[in-house]
C-alpha cells in the first residue's frame, strides 16, 4: 500500500508540473529542463555528489575570528605505478570535460582544462602532451607524463550520436604492449605528429595517427578503428608491419591528401630510404652512393592509400583494413642526377646520360677523370659560402644547394666537386661542371668506410616518358627530362602588413578625448635647466621634411598614440621615409601639422623607444587619438613642405616661472584646460599642515651641496642629471655607479640617520650632498661629475592640493545622461559613457575609479599608476563636477584612500625608501584642512599578529566614524603586506584613532587582527554601511581548479564587523564544481547582496582569468541572526561569452556587465539577476574595464 500510494503521489506531482509547464510555455520549459538536467548531471559526475541541497548555504558560525593557518589538503597517496597515475588522471579529466560540455564547451577550453588538470595532479605536460585531432566533432589525444617521465596516452572525444557526451579511452595498456614488433619504444611515447579522423558509409570511425619522429628511427603510423559508437578504438594496422615502409623518421616529411568521397586521406611521404629498401632495390633506383647521415641521400616520395577488404577478396565488404603502397618515385635532386650519370658511365651506356648534362663534353671529362671506375662514393652538399651541409636527407628540397662534393671513401684522392642547375620546366637537375678538389678535413669523413649495399646489376632504361616499373602491388615512377615538376618557391622577402587600429565607425560609442594641458615643468629657485640637444636622424639621400620646432612651442593640438604594436616615427609623411624612432602605446604627442590629405601628422613625441624625449617626426593619422579636431592644425603638402607657416616659440612664455616657487603639481595632468568652478556647493582649497623636519647634518669635507634641476620625475639614473652647485653654476652628474642615501627626517622620522634610497628620488629641487670626481666639460660649458655618493637632505617645495572642476561630469550627472566610467587594460585614460553612446575621455593618465562611500553624493576616487620613485596622487570628484587633486609628499607613495560618510578623506603615505614608517593624513571639509593625524611603523601590526620577523606595511581600506559627523574618533580598517618577503595579505586589522585638541591622533584600541595571514585573499570589499567585510579564501579541502603552485580562491566569506554577530565569519559561497575558481572581483549591491564572478583559466599559456558566469549572493539583513540562511543565484553567460568587468549601479537593482564574444567584439549588458541580460551598447575593444555605474540605461 505504501508503495502504491507513493506511486500515485508521484504521478499526481508529475501531472501538476506538466500542467504548469504547459501554461508557462511548453517549449521554453522543456529547453530549460533539459539544460538544468544536463548541468546537474555534469555537476554530479564532477563532484561525485548527490543532488541533495549543498551545505554551502549553511551558516558557519564563529564567535570570534578564527586564526587557523592555511589548511593542507588531505594527503592523497602517490600512485604506485604509471597505470595508477593514468587511471587517476583519466577519471578526473573525464569529469572535468563532462562538466565543461554541460556549460559552454569549446575545443580551446577543453585543451586548457586537460593541461590544467595535469599540472594540478603533479604530472608533466609538455607541448607533445596534447594534440587536437579534430575540432568538429572534437577529438583530442593527451599524454601527460609521470614525475619519472613515463607517458600516459589517452583519447577524448565528443560522441555526436549520443548528444555530444564526452567519451574517452585510456591507451596505456595498448601503448606498453609492443610484443611482436621490432620497435622497442612504447606506442605513442613521443606523441602525435599528424592525425586524421574519418567515418565510412557504415558509420565506423577510423583514426589515422602518424607518431612524432622522436621516439624511433623509422617513421611510424597507426590506423585505429571504432567498430561501434561508444566502443573503444582498436589498432587495425601498423606501418612497421609493412616491409616497404622504411622511411627515416628524422628526415622525412609527411602530409595528408584527402580524396573526394574517401573516409581517410592518402599518406604522402618524402624522405630518404635505407639501401635495402624494396623501393630502392627496384629497377631505376641507383645505389652508386653510400647514403647515410650526415652525407647526402637521395629522396623518394611514396603515396599510401587506404586498403579495402574488397581489394584482397572480391566477396568481402569494402571496409578499410589498412594502408597499401600505391606509388613511389625518386625525387629530382643533384645527387639523384649524379648517381644516374655515374651508374651509366660504369655500365658503359654513356650515351644515355646525355639528357642529364648541360654539355656533352662533360661526359668525356668525367670519363677522363676516371669516374667510370666504381668506388665507395659518398657526397656532401656545399652551400654558397663553401661550407659543407651536414644534412643527409636535406629535408627542405626547395633550398637544395647546387654544388656536390663527393669522394671515394676507399681512395680519398678521388675527390671531386660537381655543380648543377635546375631545369625549371621539368624540375630536373643538370650537371654543369665537374673537377677535382682537395677533400676538406671538416667533411666529417667516415673511417673505415661503411659497408656498401649489394646492388643487382640491371640496365637502366631512360626514356622520354616517365618510366613506370611494375612492382606487383604498386608502381614506381622515375622523373625524366620531359616530366613536369613543381618549381622551386621564390625566396624573395615579401612585405608584411603592419597592424593598425581602426575605430569601428558604427554601432560603437564615439571616443571623444577631452583636451588636457600639456605638462609643463617649472623652475626651482636655484636650478637652471640645461638645454638639451635634439637628436638629428642620420642624413639620407632623400631630405627629411622635418621643420625646426622650438622646445617651448605651444602645440595647436595634443593627443596620444593608440597602438597594438611598436609604432614607427618617420622622417616624412610616407612609408618611403626612414624610421627615426619607435613609439609605444599611450605615448603623449604634440600635433604641429597635418597633410592636406589628412593621412599623416607632424608630431613631437614625449618619449621614444631609445630614451630620447621631444622627438619630432611624422606618423600615420590613424595611429593617433587627438584631444579635439584638426581645424587649427597647420597644413602640409604630401612632400612635407608647409602650406602654412611652421610654429614658432612663444617668447613671452620662455622665462615664465623664474624666481617663483616650483609647483610640481603643475607637471600632473589636469582634468580640463580651463577649470570652471561651480557655485553650489563650494569646495574650498584646503590648507596643508607641513610636519616639522628634524635637524639636517652638515656636509662632509669632500661633499658638495647641489640642487637637482631638470624636469623628470622620477629621475632617470641611466642618463646624466642636471643640477646647480652652490655658486649657481650648471653642472651634470653621472649617478650610474653612485650610492644614494636619504636623511630619514626628510621622510618624517623623528631620529635622523642615513637610509638607502633609489636614484629615482633625485627629483628637481632636491638638495643633495654630492661626493664626486670631475669628469669633463660638455659642449655647453657645464662641468660634468661622476658621483660616488649622493645624499638627499631636502625635498623640493611643491603644492599638494588643487581644486578640480569637470563640467562634463556635472552636466551628465545632473541630466541623468551619465551611464558608466570605462577604462582600458592596454592604455591609460578614463572615459565617460553617456546615453547617446559617446565615450568621452575625461582623464588622460588615470586608470581606475571607485565610489568613495555609500552615498553617491560623496563622489568617487580616481587614481593613476604609481611608479617607484615617482609622483603619487589621487583625485576626489563629486557628481557636481567639483573635487580635489591631492598629491603625496615628495618621496612617498599613497597606500589606500578611504572616505567617511561626511565628505572627509583619509589616506596613508609610506616612504619610497627602506624606512619602516607610515603616516595617516586627513582632509576635513568642515575646516578645509589637510593634516597629519598619525605616524607609526609596522611594529604595532607585527606585535598584534605575532609576526616578529616581518615588517608589515598598512594599506587603508575603510574609515568608520564612531560619532556621526565627528572625525576626531574613528575606526580604521587596514590590510597589510610584508615588506621583507613581499607577500600580500599579511593580516587585516582594525584600530581606533582618537584625535586630541592639537589635531594629533592616538591609537586607543588595537590594532586588532581580524583576519590572519594565510586565511584570506583579496580583493577586500566592505559593504556600503561598513558593517560587513567580504573577502576570498582558498579552502584546501574543497576541490577547485588550480595550476601548479597557483591556487586561486574557491571560497567567498563575509566577516561581520558591527552589531549582532560581530566577529563571526560565514562562508557565503563556494565554487560549484572542481573545474573552476572565483574571479578576483566582488561588488556590493546594497548591504545585503554581493556580486561575484565564476572563473576558469583562459585557454593558452599564463594564468589569465576567464569569467564565464556571475553569482548573486543574498545575505540576511544587518542585525539578523547569524544562523539565517544565505542564498546564491548563478548566471552562466551564453554563447561562450566572457565577462571582463562588472559594476553595481546606483539604482540598487542593476548590474552593468562588460562582456566579450569569441570574435573579440564587446557588449555592455544590464543584469538584474535571473537568467537574462539586456544588451545596451557595443563597446570599442580597447575599452575593456568598467569602474562606475550611474544608471543602467
Amino acid at each position: 500500500m505504501q508503495l502504491t500510494g507513493a506511486v500515485l503521489v508521484g504521478f499526481l506531482l508529475v501531472a501538476l508540473i506538466a500542467g504548469v509547464a504547459f501554461q508557462l510555455g511548453q517549449s521554453i520549459g522543456l529547453a530549460r529542463a533539459q539544460e538544468a538536467a544536463a548541468t546537474a548531471e555534469a555537476m554530479r559526475s564532477a563532484l561525485g555528489l548527490s543532488l541533495a541541497p549543498t551545505p554551502s548555504a549553511t551558516a558557519t558560525e564563529t564567535l570570534e575570528p578564527t586564526f587557523t593557518p592555511t589548511r593542507t589538503p588531505t594527503p592523497t597517496a602517490t600512485p604506485a605505478s604509471p597505470r595508477e597515475w593514468a587511471e587517476r588522471y583519466f577519471n578526473l579529466a573525464m569529469q572535468g570535460l563532462t562538466t565543461l560540455a554541460a556549460l559552454d564547451f569549446t575545443p580551446e577550453r577543453a585543451g586548457a582544462l586537460v593541461e590544467r588538470l595535469a599540472h594540478e595532479q603533479g604530472l608533466t605536460f609538455v607541448p607533445a602532451s596534447y594534440y587536437q585531432i579534430s575540432a568538429d566533432p572534437w577529438m583530442a589525444f593527451a599524454s601527460p607524463r609521470t614525475p619519472n617521465g613515463v607517458p600516459l596516452p589517452m583519447l577524448f572525444w565528443r560522441n555526436t550520436e549520443a548528444g555530444n557526451v564526452i567519451e574517452g579511452q585510456l591507451l596505456f595498456d595498448i601503448a606498453v604492449s609492443n610484443t611482436g614488433h621490432s620497435a622497442a619504444a612504447p606506442l605513442l611515447q613521443a606523441g602525435i605528429g599528424q592525425a586524421a579522423l574519418g567515418v565510412d558509409a557504415q558509420g565506423v570511425r577510423y583514426l589515422l595517427i602518424v607518431e612524432r619522429p622522436e621516439a624511433r628511427p623509422v617513421l611510424t603510423a597507426y590506423l585505429w578503428r571504432q567498430p561501434l559508437p561508444g566502443a573503444p578504438f582498436e589498432v587495425l594496422w601498423r606501418s612497421d608491419d609493412e616491409p616497404q615502409w622504411r622511411f627515416d623518421a628524422a628526415n622525412s616529411e609527411v602530409r595528408f591528401e584527402w580524396n573526394e568521397d574517401e573516409p581517410l586521406p592518402d599518406i604522402v611521404i618524402s624522405g630518404p630510404l635505407p639501401a635495402d629498401s624494396p623501393i630502392r632495390t627496384a629497377e631505376g633506383a641507383t645505389g652508386v652512393f653510400i647514403e647515410q647521415p650526415p652525407f647526402a641521400q637521395q629522396r623518394f616520395q611514396a603515396r599510401w592509400r587506404p586498403l579495402l577488404a574488397s581489394d584482397l577478396d572480391a566477396n568481402a565488404l569494402p571496409r578499410i583494413v589498412g594502408y597499401r603502397l600505391a606509388q613511389a618515385e625518386v625525387e629530382p635532386t643533384p645527387l639523384s642526377t649524379l648517381a644516374t650519370i655515374l651508374a651509366q658511365l660504369q655500365s658503359g651506356q654513356i650515351s644515355r646520360a646525355q639528357s642529364l648534362v648541360k654539355r656533352i663534353d662533360l661526359l668525356n671529362e668525367m670519363f677522363d677523370l676516371g669516374l667510370a671506375a666504381p668506388g665507395d662514393w659518398m657526397a656532401v652538399y656545399v652551400n654558397e659560402i663553401d661550407r659543407e651541409i651536414q644534412d643527409g636527407g636535406h629535408s627542405d628540397a626547395a633550398l637544395l644547394p647546387l654544388r656536390l662534393r663527393f669522394f671515394d671513401n676507399a681512395d680519398r684522392n678521388r675527390s671531386f666537386e660537381a655543380t648543377f642547375e635546375q631545369d625549371f620546366a621539368t624540375g630536373r637537375y643538370l650537371l654543369t661542371s665537374i673537377g677535382r678538389v682537395v677533400l676538406a678535413t671538416s667533411a666529417g669523413l667516415v673511417t673505415p668506410a661503411p659497408p656498401r649495399p649489394t646492388p643487382t646489376p640491371t640496365e637502366i632504361a631512360v626514356a622520354a616518358a616517365p618510366a613506370v616499373i611494375d612492382l606487383g602491388e604498386f608502381t614506381i615512377t622515375l622523373p625524366t627530362e620531359e616530366e613536369g615538376a613543381p618549381l622551386n618557391p621564390t625566396l624573395e622577402p615579401t612585405s608584411t602588413p603592419t597592424l593598425t587600429f581602426t575605430p569601428t565607425p558604427t554601432d560603437t560609442p564615439t571616443v571623444t578625448p577631452t583636451p588636457t594641458d600639456t605638462p609643463t615643468p617649472t623652475d626651482t629657485p636655484t636650478a637652471t635647466p640645461l638645454p638639451t640637444d635634439t637628436p638629428t636622424p642620420t642624413p639620407t639621400e632623400k631630405p627629411l621634411p622635418i621643420p625646426t620646432i622650438p622646445a617651448e612651442a605651444v602645440p595647436p593640438l595634443t593627443g596620444y598614440m593608440l597602438l597594438s604594436e611598436t609604432g614607427r616615427l618617420r622622417g616624412g609623411p610616407g612609408t618611403d621615409y626612414i624610421v627615426i624612432a619607435g613609439l609605444e602605446n599611450g605615448t603623449p604627442v604634440d600635433i604641429f601639422g597635418i597633410t592636406e590629405a589628412g593621412d599623416w601628422l607632424l608630431i613631437r613625441a614625449a618619449a621614444v623607444n631609445d630614451g630620447r624625449t621631444g622627438v619630432v617626426g611624422w606618423v600615420a593619422t590613424q595611429l593617433v587619438i587627438p584631444y579635439g579636431d584638426y581645424d587649427a592644425v597647420p597644413r602640409y603638402r604630401a612632400d612635407g613642405t608647409p602650406v602654412d607657416a611652421p610654429p614658432q616659440g612663444d617668447s613671452s612664455k620662455a622665462g615664465a616661472g623664474r624666481g617663483t616657487e616650483t609647483s610640481l603639481l603643475a607637471a600632473l595632468p589636469t582634468a580640463t584646460p580651463t577649470p570652471t568652478p561651480l557655485v553650489t556647493p563650494v569646495i574650498r582649497l584646503p590648507s596643508v599642515a607641513t610636519p616639522p623636519t628634524g635637524n639636517i647634518p652638515a656636509p662632509e669635507v669632500d661633499e658638495q651641496v647641489i640642487t637637482m634641476a631638470g624636469s623628470a620625475i622620477p629621475a632617470n639614473p641611466m642618463l646624466p642629471l642636471a643640477a646647480t652647485n652652490a655658486e649657481g653654476a650648471a653642472i651634470q652628474v653621472d649617478v650610474r655607479e653612485a650610492v644614494v642615501e636619504i636623511w630619514s627626517t626628510v621622510l618624517g622620522a623623528t631620529e635622523g640617520r642615513w637610509t638607502p634610497a633609489n636614484a629615482a628620488l633625485l627629483w628637481p629641487g632636491a638638495v643633495v650632498y654630492m661626493k664626486a670626481e670631475p669628469a669633463a666639460v660638455n659642449s655647453e660649458g657645464a662641468a660634468s661629475w661622476r658621483a660616488v655618493r649622493m645624499r638627499i637632505v631636502s625635498a623640493p617645495s611643491m603644492e599638494r592640493v588643487k581644486e578640480l572642476a569637470l563640467p562634463e561630469i556635472a552636466e551628465a550627472a545632473a541630466s541623468f545622461r551619465a551611464i558608466a566610467l570605462l577604462g582600458s587594460s592596454t592604455m591609460p585614460g578614463l572615459f565617460l559613457l553617456q546615453q547617446d553612446g559617446r565615450a568621452q575621455q575625461i582623464w588622460q593618465y588615470e586608470t581606475a575609479a571607485r565610489w568613495l562611500a555609500s552615498d553617491p553624493n560623496a563622489g568617487f576616487i580616481v587614481t593613476e599608476p604609481t611608479f617607484p620613485g615617482g609622483l603619487s596622487t589621487f583625485s576626489w570628484v563629486r557628481n557636481d563636477g567639483t573635487g580635489l587633486q591631492i598629491l603625496a609628499q615628495p618621496f612617498r607613495s599613497i597606500r589606500g584612500v578611504a572616505g567617511d560618510a561626511y565628505g572627509g578623506l583619509w589616506w596613508i603615505e609610506t616612504p619610497d625608501a627602506t624606512l619602516d614608517l607610515w603616516q595617516l593624513w586627513h582632509y576635513d571639509p568642515a575646516t578645509a584642512q589637510i593634516s597629519l593625524r598619525l605616524q607609526g611603523n609596522g611594529e604595532m601590526f607585527s606585535q598584534a599578529s605575532g609576526q616578529r620577523n616581518a615588517r608589515l606595511r598598512p594599506t587603508l581600506v575603510a574609515v568608520q566614524l564612531v560619532t556621526p559627523g565627528d572625525p576626531s574618533d574613528a575606526y580604521l580598517f587596514a590590510d597589510t603586506d610584508d615588506a621583507i618577503s613581499q607577500q600580500p595579505f599579511a593580516g587585516f586589522f582594525r584600530l581606533r584613532l582618537e584625535t586630541n585638541a592639537e589635531g594629533r591622533g592616538v591609537v586607543t584600541e588595537g590594532p586588532q587582527q581580524l583576519l590572519e595571514k594565510g586565511t584570506y585573499r583579496g580583493p577586500l570589499v566592505l559593504s556600503p554601511d561598513l558593517s560587513r567585510l567580504a573577502f576570498f579564501a582558498y579552502d584546501a579541502d574543497h576541490p577547485s581548479l588550480a595550476s601548479g603552485i597557483v591556487r586561486p580562491p574557491n571560497t567567498f566569506n563575509v566577516l561581520t564587523l558591527t552589531g549582532r554577530g560581530a566577529s563571526i565569519i560565514r562562508t557565503a559561497y563556494v565554487t560549484e564544481t572542481r573545474f573552476e575558481f572565483l574571479g578576483s572581483a566582488a561588488t556590493w549591491q546594497g548591504a545585503e547582496r554581493v556580486i561575484l564572478a565564476r572563473s576558469r583559466f583562459a585557454p593558452g599559456a599564463g594564468e589569465q582569468e576567464d569569467w564565464f558566469g556571475l553569482v548573486q549572493v543574498e545575505l540576511p539583513p544587518p542585525g539578523a541572526s547569524p544562523a539565517d540562511p544565505i542564498t546564491a543565484q548563478s548566471y552562466l553567460l551564453p554563447r561562450q561569452q566572457s565577462a571582463l568587468a562588472f559594476a553595481a549601479c546606483l539604482d540598487g537593482a542593476s548590474i552593468l556587465v562588460l562582456t566579450r564574444e569569441r570574435n573579440g567584439s564587446q557588449q555592455l549588458m544590464r543584469w538584474e539577476g535571473g537568467n537574462q541580460v539586456f544588451p545596451l551598447f557595443s563597446i570599442p575593444t580597447p575599452l575593456d574595464r568598467l569602474f562606475l555605474c550611474w544608471q543602467p540605461s
